[in-house]
């Protein structure tokens, strides 16, 4: 532009009409930035950005129509020029000569209201309060029912924190202008700092009732009025306010008003992200896409917090940007990136196959129950293989390592093969924190916060820490004013992370892009299906190793049947049974012969042979070796075994020297009923006794044993015995036992020395 060509005013920049509304400018400026790009226009945008900037400020063009409008009346009148002037050297930053012209103006006219207002705008401009709130409050002595001298003493009131007497300016100033908007809007958002929410809310819905007030600006202040209900969460009126919207502005309406509208839901959406209400502002932008027209691009979707982004469902664009972030940061991949997920996938391998090598060939005992676990277990091994392979692979098809990247909209952590992308407008806190290693500064992390979620980085130094703190609130700041104003999609870098393309994972958190070409077994679903299969798999090896190590600990034994019977017992379908049961039958083989070495065939046991043999062969046919001795004594002398003997006991020794006497040591076990260890009883030996009165005359009482022995089904192998002795014998379970050996012609049968070893027949111990 050459420097003498004359300033055009931003409504022939726009190519608007002097009282076109909000609505108006934002349409033109749309059309005209469509038209002109910045990046094959920059002036011409450059242009068009000041003038929508200096238009959709009210102050500013509340100031600058002023200025016109007095040059327009008076034409060349010196105080139209110098206001002028002001104007001009205001807005070409030199704040200094603008007021120098204004204090001039003033010390001639002191009445010049306008001038005075522009002067104490200027020092509000400056962040000079004090100092503005002086010069509003002169207008207003001198004019007392100026709406605009309450209003802009308003603003400077509300800077200094004096939020009651900013309320009551603000009052003033909508009861001097009663048409106004200005003064409701900021009346109701003092009364919001105030803490009166509720009043607040009734500003805004009285103001829709203004006289004359048009559609558009009643529009505003509804949509003003849902974001403060939805800022502190009265979700309910909220959807009622939203509901009557969508009503108001039907898909039937002007489009244009529709765009509009969406502008503004926009801007509401702006206030409420910088406010922290980040899911009321997602909210309110998925409900203003419905404003969209079907022929224009939804440039404000909602933005969803941390959404993963596979680098393969990226754009064109958005894939050479992260090559080109890669190339400038040297986020290239490194040993470290790919080296940590090989070694997880090697533990993990290792891992899996020690487990199944263990299923198939582990020795020990498994019920149900446990298979379950091995299930389960390795189901779980192998998809965490799986999955740790397909991150190593799906890693060493990326080039990428581990980076961050500023977008015009967010902050991008790339991930090796995915990106995770946060939007700016989460932003809520940055910290900067010196790491030291003994003592000496190593770099700075800064540690930041998205909607709760912390996000950590780092700077090699701290000032690159700071400068790119510096640039993140920056971005941020330039987020929300382009999202407040509607302008997002004028943004360079949407086609590098699409809007629609994070909207897919909203709900999900991910957006996968084209699936990798990656071995089937590596999809952990898959891997997990093998597991489960390899382990039934390892039933037959793990039963033949458990049958193996169980056959080779009862083969080494050299401590009789015992371990060779409970083998035959625990396994009865096991292939090495036939061995066992040869080993068994070998062995009672040579236990006949020995028995009947070791019975006279001409002594009184002889006949006894029949019996034993008769064991041993059910000892052949049932892998048990246990007889029990079961007593019972009389009911009248129960309680009372503190004072006699316990028969039981020396009956079970007693028929265990008679065994181990006939069929040789460790042949069968003798027990009272309680050791299950052996299996069940080969043979039960009952014996109960009971005392009858004697047949003569006298007191005198009989001791009777009743003797039954039952094989393994139950049935009696010997006819029932009953046993009688005279009760007044204190060798009477003496004489009992040995009648009992005679009568079943047992070792010791003729023989008078004690076989039951009471105390009181305890003379020598009878020894086989």
């Amino acid at each position: 532009m050459v420097k003498d060509e004359p300033r055009r005013s931003p409504y022939e920049v726009l190519g608007i009409a002097v009282d076109a509304d909000a609505r108006a400018i934002k349409k033109a400026y749309f059309e005209r930035i469509r038209q002109n790009p910045p990046e094959t226009h920059p002036e011409v945008f450059k242009q068009l950005r000041e003038a929508y900037e200096l238009l959709s400020d009210p102050e500013a063009r509340q100031a600058y129509d002023a200025s016109a409008a007095a040059q327009a009346e008076g034409g060349t009148s010196e105080e139209d020029a110098r206001l002028k002037e002001a104007v001009d050297l205001f807005d070409a930053g030199d704040t200094a000569g603008g007021r120098s012209v204004l204090n001039r103006m003033l010390l001639e006219q002191p009445d010049f209201h306008q001038a005075r207002l522009l002067l104490g705008r200027s020092f509000l401009w400056e962040e000079a309060p004090e100092a503005a709130l002086t010069e509003f409050d002169e207008v207003l002595k001198r004019a007392p029912e100026d709406w605009r001298g309450h209003l802009h003493r308003g603003w400077a009131l509300n800077r200094l924190t004096r939020l009651k007497e900013a309320a009551d300016a603000y009052w003033r100033a909508g009861k001097y202008g009663p048409a106004e908007v200005g003064p409701r809007v900021s009346l109701a958002d003092c009364l919001v700092e105030m803490g009166q929410v509720d009043d607040a809310l009734k500003v805004l819905l009285e103001a829709q009732a203004l006289p004359g007030i048009p559609r558009t600006e009643v529009l505003w202040f509804k949509m003003r009025r849902i974001a403060m209900l939805l800022e502190h969460d009265r979700e309910r009126e909220a959807t009622r306010g939203l509901d009557e919207l969508d009503a108001e502005v039907p898909a039937s309406a002007d489009p244009e008003l529709r765009r509009w509208m969406a502008a503004q839901v926009s801007a509401a959406a702006a206030h409420l992200f910088a406010q922290r209400k980040s899911q009321a502002a997602n909210r309110l932008l998925e409900y203003g896409r419905r404003f969209h027209p079907d022929d224009a691009p939804a440039a404000e979707l909602s933005f969803p917090n941390g959404v993963h982004v596979d680098i393969s469902a990226l754009p064109e664009a958005g894939r050479q940007w992260v090559h080109a972030g890669a190339e400038d940061s040297e986020g290239w991949r490194s040993q470290w990136s790919w080296a940590m997920p090989a070694a997880v996938t090697f533990a993990l391998a290792l891992a899996t196959f020690f487990f199944l090598a263990y299923c198939a060939f582990g020795t020990g005992e498994r019920s149900f129950y446990n298979w379950s676990g091995c299930v389960v277990m390795a189901a779980a091994l192998c998809a965490a293989t799986a999955y740790a392979a397909r991150r190593f692979l799906t890693v060493m098809t990326q080039p990428y390592g581990r980076f961050t990247l500023l977008h015009p909209l967010h902050l991008v952590e790339v991930m090796g093969d995915h990106v995770i992308v946060w939007p700016l407008v989460h932003l809520e806190d940055v910290q900067l924190v010196n790491q030291h290693s003994h003592v000496s500064y190593t770099h700075t992390l800064i540690e930041m916060r998205f909607n709760g979620r912390q996000v950590v980085t780092f700077g090699h130094s701290e000032r690159a820490a700071k400068d790119f703190v510096a640039q993140l609130v920056a971005q941020r700041r330039r987020v929300l004013e382009l999202l407040s104003q509607g302008l997002l999609s004028a943004e360079e870098g949407m086609a590098q992370l699409p809007a629609e393309l994070l909207a897919r994972g909203a709900s999900s958190g991910t957006v996968h892009g084209p699936p990798h070409r990656l071995p089937h077994a590596t999809h952990p679903l898959v891997a997990a299906g093998l597991g489960v299969l390899l382990v039934v798999a390892a039933v037959i090896p793990h039963r033949s190793a458990t049958d193996a190590q169980a056959w080779q600990h009862a083969a080494v034994q050299t401590s009789g049947l015992g371990p060779l019977l409970t083998f035959l017992r625990a396994r009865p379908d096991s292939h090495f049974s036939v061995q066992a049961q040869a080993r068994v039958d070998a062995e009672l083989a040579r236990v006949r012969a020995r028995l009947e070495s070791r019975l006279d065939p001409g002594s009184a046991a002889a006949r006894s042979v029949p019996f034993f043999t008769g064991l041993l062969n059910d000892v052949s046919r049932t892998h048990s070796r246990r007889v029990v001795v079961e007593w019972a004594e009389p009911a009248s002398e129960k309680g009372q075994g503190q004072a006699q003997e316990d028969l039981s006991i020396l009956l079970v020794s007693a028929w265990q020297r008679l065994l181990d006497e006939a069929l040789g040591r460790d042949v069968l076990v003798v027990d009272a009923g309680r050791n299950s260890q052996e299996g069940p009883p080969v043979l039960t030996l009952q014996v109960g006794e009971a005392l009858r009165p004697s047949t003569g005359s006298g007191p005198v009482r009989h001791r009777v044993w009743q003797v039954r022995a039952k094989g393994p089904g139950g049935e009696d192998i010997v006819a029932p015995l009953e046993l009688t002795a005279d009760a007044a014998d204190p060798k009477v379970p003496e004489s009992l036992f040995h009648a009992w050996v005679d009568q079943w012609h047992l070792p010791g049968a003729g023989d008078r020395r004690p076989l039951l070893l009471t105390a009181s027949t305890l003379v020598r111990s009878a020894t086989p």
